[in-house]
């Protein structure tokens, strides 16, 4: 092992620091931008379909419609970071599978909600608390796993509420899972950046 460092050139040493500092960059850039992305979306949602609900608007639902509009902008901006993407680490891998279980989870809810009706938007907060916490864990990212604590406790506050109520509680479940702990993780990418210019420098 010694042998292997003593004899590894300037300019190997350097792309090694190269590529670990992109797959970090990369990590941090993904993760901050989705939770971000589909934090305000659903936040938006819910917090438009409670005000119509107030207000006496004949079809509240409609507020929902900003999901297709996530979903249309999630395939241009995947397709565009799978491009510019350098790197491909195991945690890419494993977060591919991780968001392909929560996507599945989730359509299975939101497919019967016919069925679960007022159960509808608890299961789905218990969903999001699975996709945050392990997120957080496999990026060590606490803020995150936080968020899923508290989207669990919402997810058995949201059972003895009404329905109204719980448009209230998906608000917060998302501001406390996503929006802030997005924040935090948009200035450690920046961090990360200026860190590693110095590192280059």
């Amino acid at each position: 092992m010694k042998n292997e460092k003593s004899n590894m050139t300037s300019e190997e040493s350097l792309a090694i620091i190269r590529s670990m500092i992109e797959s970090t960059k990369q990590d941090l850039r993904d993760n901050g931008s989705w939770f971000l992305l589909w934090g305000w979306l659903v936040f938006f949602a819910s917090a438009i379909h409670y005000i119509l609900l107030q207000t006496g608007f004949d079809q509240p639902y409609l507020a929902w419609m900003l999901m297709p509009l996530g979903g249309v902008i999630s395939v241009f901006k995947g397709m565009r970071e799978e491009k510019q993407q350098k790197v491909k680490t195991q945690i890419d891998d494993f977060m591919k599978y991780v968001l392909i279980a929560f996507l599945v989870s989730l359509f299975i809810v939101l497919g019967f909600m016919s069925k679960l009706q007022l159960y509808t938007y608890p299961m789905v907060m218990m969903v999001y608390g699975f996709w945050l916490f392990i997120s957080g864990g496999v990026i060590n990212f606490r803020p995150l796993q936080v968020g899923g604590i508290i989207n669990w406790a919402l997810t058995i506050a949201a059972f003895f509420v009404g329905f109204e109520t719980q448009l209230l509680l998906l608000a917060l479940a998302v501001l406390l899972g996503y929006i802030i702990p997005g924040y935090i993780l948009g200035s450690r990418y920046n961090k990360a950046i200026q860190n590693s210019t110095a590192v280059l420098a």
